[in-house]
């Protein structure tokens, strides 16, 4: 085995800090970019991608819950 348990564990909850991130950044960037009255290039784009961001972190960590 390559990697160990506690290695796999650490990458996912890593990962789902970094998903949990992203979507934060995201949301504040629509809000900023909504308070100086800037376009929004795609705001679709920027919805889903935030609502994939923040739907992966928890299971990330859930799986990475289940290995340990």
């Amino acid at each position: 085995m390559i990697f160990s348990r506690a290695m796999a564990y650490a990458c996912l909850m890593v990962l789902a800090g970094i998903l949990a991130l992203v979507a934060v950044l995201m949301v504040l960037l629509t809000i900023v970019q909504l308070a100086r009255g800037e376009a929004i290039p795609d705001l679709g784009a920027r919805a889903i991608g935030t609502v994939i961001a923040a739907g992966l972190a928890p299971l990330c960590r859930a799986v990475a819950r289940r290995l340990i």
